[in-house]
Parts: structure tokens; C-alpha cells; sequence
């Protein structure tokens, strides 16, 4: 300390010998803790500003440092005190889901980390640059193609645009979403480390790359193409994507040992995180809804510390209930098929999940917030369980069917519109954010899961037991179609 005051004091030459010297230093107390300074492979150039001590002028520095995940760089410990490290803890987990950010404590894999470094490459001044190949995720209501006009609801559509992150990476392109019905979806889901929102040269090229019974192909000889059908029946499940030979030589190429169709959940929870996160709005209209359903006092402030916010709310357990799409209002349905009224949720089943919970960990799980796409379910699970909570004022709303010309109402007011759609995805967070999520056979509660990420408190309702809530942090890693579609014992 002395000597640094001292160097500082004196002319320019020795100002120049303090910055050597307090790296010196700082370098000698990192050392002398054992921690060492770890950049992860991929990052990106950015200039730092570091005050020195005693000193009022501020030195710029051009440092590499790691954009993934949230922090720049990570510290990695010694031995001893990687092993005092603490199981994630729920307050970690709404803070990220709330900045919007990955986990601190969760690096994106290598594939991720180096496509996330190439797509950043391929854009400037938010435009695709010359010379690069793109694939378009699209979902419109102007097409008369049936292929864009089925996008289907928020599940549906997510793990769509998963689909197509994973097939652009195996086949080197860059990844562009054009997603405006109902709405636009960066107004509610903002571009995270892939900028997909770019503008793109204009095309008509359209490739059915992802049809169930056709190889992945690079087809090098088209610059752009839109992607067709990229959910439901005939296409490709992500487990078919992640196993496939393309993905294979890019996994031996980086030298990943455990392979990504082993692990459908981490490899879902990593492209979310990549591509995605909650706008504000969303996360505003969240915090309003747990105020309105009694699990918080006050209004929460997001940019508040997490230890404020969360002295304001209670602890609750997500729970979700599917039902019937034709119970949405305004939806025009016919009757469910056989494969979806083998999803629609029982009401004993999800209570009795719901009191095991409770009992087995009493005074933890005492309360419970219920998200449904009918809300006489809602009332009906109230009725019979009064610590199940939900506010009075949800709009019900399918993003996809709501305004269809085919199942809903195609002339509904734009503020009615965007009110359904921040509804739905606010409600998506607040499952995201609960202590422990009961997922149903919706793809809506399964993305929940696969946001919060496997590593936190979830169990699946067809595998709700004594043994599974009690364990509590239960892994799916299975494709979510065979999740949602397999009968379980």
C-alpha cells in the first residue's frame, strides 16, 4: 500500500511503474488466496475501466473477457473451496430468471458457447453481413401455407425455435427468428446472446428440414432459407436433432464426451437461456400477478436485491392444469382427440401431488399458485384447497388458436391482444419462479421446467410420488414430445 501511494505521488515515469506494480501486487494476493482467473474459450473483446487506488484518473483497458454466462469472468477456487461450494438456491434462481440471465453458476457448453461466438460474428448494426448462410424460423398469420400458420401455443413454439437453434448450428447457418402473430415476440421474449432478430436479405426459399423421414442436409448452394413445419407430427424431435450424424461430428470435433441426446434438458435449458429473455413487462406483470393471488406484499421493484423482494413474498409451489383448448374463451374446438384427452390434467391427481408436498415438508410448501388454461379449474382447485391461490383478473389466452380465423377471432383489439400475450407469458415466469414447479402433460408447464432448469425443486405429475417429492429435484431427460405423449405406469 505504501509503495503504491508512494509511485503515484511522483512524475508520470513512476505512474507508468504503479500500474505495473499494483498488477504485480494484485497478482501476489490472488495467488497467495489460491484462486486463479478463468475466461472461458469463447468471448469477446471489451474495454474495462479500472480507478486505481489514489488515483482520480481512470485507466481503459481492452481486456477478452467471457460473456457467458452472466458474470465476465469467472473465479474459479482451489480444491478446498470448490468443495465448500453450496447447492443452488432458489434466491439464485429468481434473480436470473428476473435480470434475465443465466445462471451464474452454469456455463453454456462448449457447441453453445462457439455457436453464440459465430452468430455474433455474422451480425453488425443489427443486419446478417455478407457471406454468411442463414435458416429463418417463421410464424405468421399472412402465408397462406398451412406450415407457417400452425405455430401453436407458447411450449409448442418455443421448443420449435430450439428445434431450428440446434438444426442452424449442425449445419452452420445463422439462426434468424421471425415471429409477429400475434405479436411481435421480441416486444415480450428479447434476443439474449444470439441476436436473432436481424435483418436478413429478402427470400423465397422455403426447405423442409426438419420432416421426420428426410437427412439434415447442409445445402450448401442456398445462401437463405426459411424453415418449414418445425412441431407436431412428421417432423424431427429435438432427441432426433441432438442424435443426429451432423450433431455427432460436432461433438467428436470439440471433444464433448457426454452426448447431448442423452441430456434433452440441459440441452433444451441452454439454447432458452442463449436465445431468450424475459422482458421486463413481463416480469413486472408477474410480480403483479403473485400480488393479486396473495403471494407478495407490496409491489416488487425487479431491480430491487433479490433479499428485498423475497421478504415480500411467500413461498409457493407452482401448479399447473391442462385442459381442454376449447375451454379457452373465444376458442372454436371441436372435441378433444383421444392423444389429447389423455393430457388434460385430473384434479386428484394434482391435489394429491400438491398435499404430498405439504406433507412431507410441512411449514416449507404451504402455499401454491395455479396457472390453467380453464378457470373454472381454478375456482374448483380453490374450493377444494384453500392455500391454492391465483389472482382474479388473468386474461385466458392461446397464442396461437385466440386469433385464428379457423378457432378464434382474428378482429380482437390489439390491446386485447397484447394483454393475452404478456398474461401468458407472465404466468409462464411465475411458474418459472416458484420453489418447486408440478408439471403437467402441457407443453406449457414443461417449459417451465426446462427454464428453471433441472438442477431445481420439479416433479412431473405422472411421477408424482412419495419417493420423487421427497427427492424433490427430480431429471427429465427424455425428448419433451415422448415426456408429454408416453403413458406412464
Amino acid at each position: 500500500s505504501k509503495l503504491v501511494r508512494w509511485l503515484l505521488s511522483a512524475n508520470s515515469i513512476r505512474k507508468n511503474m504503479a500500474i505495473v506494480g499494483f498488477f504485480v501486487l494484485s497478482h501476489l494476493i490472488v495467488s497467495s488466496n489460491q484462486w486463479r482467473l478463468k475466461l472461458d474459450e469463447y468471448s469477446i473483446e471489451s474495454t474495462t475501466k479500472i480507478i486505481l487506488p489514489y488515483s482520480k484518473t481512470p485507466l481503459h483497458l481492452n481486456v477478452s473477457i467471457a460473456e457467458i454466462p452472466a458474470i465476465s469472468a469467472r473465479i474459479v477456487p482451489s480444491e478446498k473451496q470448490r468443495n465448500e461450494t453450496t447447492d443452488k438456491s432458489r434466491d439464485v434462481i429468481s434473480e436470473n430468471i428476473h435480470r434475465g440471465q443465466f445462471f451464474p453458476d452454469v456455463s453454456f457448453d462448449t457447441l453453445v458457447n462457439n455457436y453464440i461466438r459465430f452468430h455474433k460474428s455474422a451480425i453488425e448494426d443489427g443486419k446478417l453481413k455478407d457471406g454468411f448462410r442463414y435458416v429463418v424460423y417463421t410464424c405468421s398469420n399472412k402465408s397462406k401455407e398451412t406450415w407457417v400458420k400452425k405455430c401453436g401455443g407458447v411450449g409448442d413454439r418455443v421448443l420449435g425455435m430450439v428445434k431450428a437453434f440446434y438444426f442452424a448450428m449442425i449445419t452452420r447457418r445463422v439462426l434468424l427468428i421471425d415471429s409477429e402473430f400475434p405479436v411481435p415476440l421480441k416486444n415480450y421474449l428479447n434476443p439474449s446472446f444470439v441476436r436473432w432478430d436481424a435483418e436478413f436479405p429478402m427470400t423465397k426459399k422455403t426447405i423442409d428440414g426438419l420432416r421426420n423421414d428426410l437427412p439434415i442436409g447442409y445445402n450448401k448452394d442456398i445462401r437463405g432459407y426459411y424453415l418449414l413445419k418445425c412441431n407436431g407430427w412428421g417432423t424431427k424431435k429435438l432427441t432426433d436433432i441432438l442424435s443426429s450424424k451432423l450433431m455427432r461430428a460436432l461433438e467428436r470435433k470439440n471433444g464433448r464426451i457426454k452426448l447431448y441426446s442423452e441430456d434433452n434438458s440441459r440441452a433444451f435449458h441452454q439454447a432458452f437461456w442463449a436465445l431468450f429473455k424475459f422482458d421486463d413487462a413481463v416480469l413486472s406483470r408477474a410480480d403483479e400477478m403473485k400480488e393479486d393471488a396473495g403471494l407478495a406484499f407490496g409491489r416488487n421493484n425487479i431491480s430491487a436485491p433479490i433479499q428485498e423482494r423475497r421478504k415480500k413474498e411467500i413461498a409457493y409451489v407452482g401448479l399447473h392444469s391442462r385442459q381442454s383448448d376449447a375451454s379457452i374463451p373465444g376458442v372454436r374446438l371441436k372435441l378433444d382427440t383421444i392423444v389429447t384427452k389423455h393430457r388434460i390434467t385430473g384434479t386428484g391427481d394434482l391435489l394429491k401431488c400438491y398435499s404430498t408436498f405439504r406433507r412431507q415438508f410441512p411449514g416449507e410448501y404451504q402455499a401454491a399458485y395455479i396457472a390453467s388454461n380453464d378457470y373454472n379449474i381454478k375456482k374448483l382447485m380453490k374450493g377444494k384447497e384453500t392455500t391454492i391461490h391465483y389472482p382474479p383478473k388473468v386474461k385466458i389466452f392461446h397464442v396461437d388458436l385466440s386469433t385464428r380465423e379457423e378457432a378464434g377471432n382474428p378482429r380482437m383489439s390489439k390491446d386485447k391482444v397484447h394483454n393475452g400475450f404478456l398474461d401468458t407469458l407472465a404466468e409462464l415466469a411465475v411458474l418459472v419462479d416458484s420453489s418447486c414447479l408440478i408439471m403437467s402433460k402441457s407443453m406449457f408447464s414443461i417449459l417451465a421446467y426446462y427454464i428453471r432448469d433441472d438442477t431445481t425443486c420439479n416433479v412431473y405429475i405422472p411421477d408424482c410420488n412419495d419417493a420423487t417429492v421427497a427427492q424433490r429435484f427430480n431429471k427429465y431427460t427424455m425428448d419433451p414430445q415422448h415426456l408429454i405423449y408416453s403413458k406412464w405406469s
